[in-house]
């Protein structure tokens, strides 16, 4: 009898101390924590793809600029492999192994972030944009301290010698373009692939709304192409007066502040 009468009054004592509050650190970790785990709202997140798209233009430049090979482009690097087996460009010694290289990082990306970061919540979208912004800043500083110095040319335009440190920071630069582009499909935004343009070129004109007032894929179409193009052309400008670390440094910072952005993203309220 004294045995239960002690274990009733220890399940009541537990019963009570489990209705208590929780002390005010426990409960605002457990409400921030719930704040990260909400879903975030699809509206106006075509505005973050459409930064990927400038994101990519200005490293695809960069990229072959220097080093005669595309980071997000991986169609480019799919025919510069053909080409390889012919021993072509002539004067381009292994570029057949940088595209190989690049499209292979870009597909592990594309595995990695489908599979680690496959949910719409604020943490993981901002752990993902924070992991790509890492890999374009650890190529700028590759590149910046001279680890991967520029490479040379003869008087033909034709590579001098090979290096095959270019590698390291291509492997970042494709793999963190793998991340971008699966977002846009996680978030149903098929038609802003932001590595590539050919279907979205075929999308926009054979749209029989396209001279429509409203017609957000449309619009989204059209604002993925101006993007790029402007990424690439700040791209290149910016290569030649400052410096391809400097264009990798920026590419970074907007991928960071992506980051951020998710943290603050509005939630899906039909999910809460």
């Amino acid at each position: 009898m004294d045995s239960s009468a002690e274990n009733s009054k220890e399940t009541s004592k537990r019963a009570s101390l489990s209705s208590l509050p929780l002390p005010a650190s426990q409960a605002n970790a457990s409400k921030y924590a719930a704040y990260l785990k909400a879903m975030v709202s699809k509206d106006h997140s075509d505005i973050p793809m459409i930064l990927c798209c400038l994101v990519s233009g200005l490293c695809d430049s960069s990229s072959y600029n220097a080093w005669s090979c595309f980071v997000s482009m991986q169609t480019g690097n799919t025919i510069f492999l053909a080409l390889g087996a012919a021993n072509l460009p002539v004067g381009h010694p292994y570029g057949w192994a940088k595209s190989l290289i690049s499209i292979v990082a870009f597909n592990l990306g594309c595995k990695l972030f489908a599979t680690v970061f496959k949910t719409l919540d604020r943490r993981h979208l901002s752990l993902s944009f924070a992991f790509q912004a890492t890999c374009i800043f650890i190529a700028a500083i590759l590149v910046q301290t001279n680890v991967v110095p520029p490479a040379r040319v003869d008087s033909a335009g034709h590579i001098a010698d090979v290096n095959f440190l270019e590698l390291i920071p291509l492997i970042f630069l494709a793999f963190q373009s793998g991340g971008q582009i699966v977002t846009s499909r996680l978030l149903g935004l098929n038609e802003i692939p932001t590595t590539v343009l050919t279907s979205v070129y075929c999308d926009l004109v054979s749209d029989p709304n396209i001279l429509k007032k409203d017609n957000v894929k449309r619009d989204r179409r059209a604002g993925s192409v101006v993007f790029l193009l402007v990424g690439g052309l700040a791209g290149g400008w910016i290569s030649r007066t400052a410096g391809l670390s400097v264009v990798f440094w920026i590419a970074g910072g907007i991928k960071a502040v992506l980051a951020v952005a998710w943290l603050f993203w509005k939630e899906n309220e039909t999910l809460a």
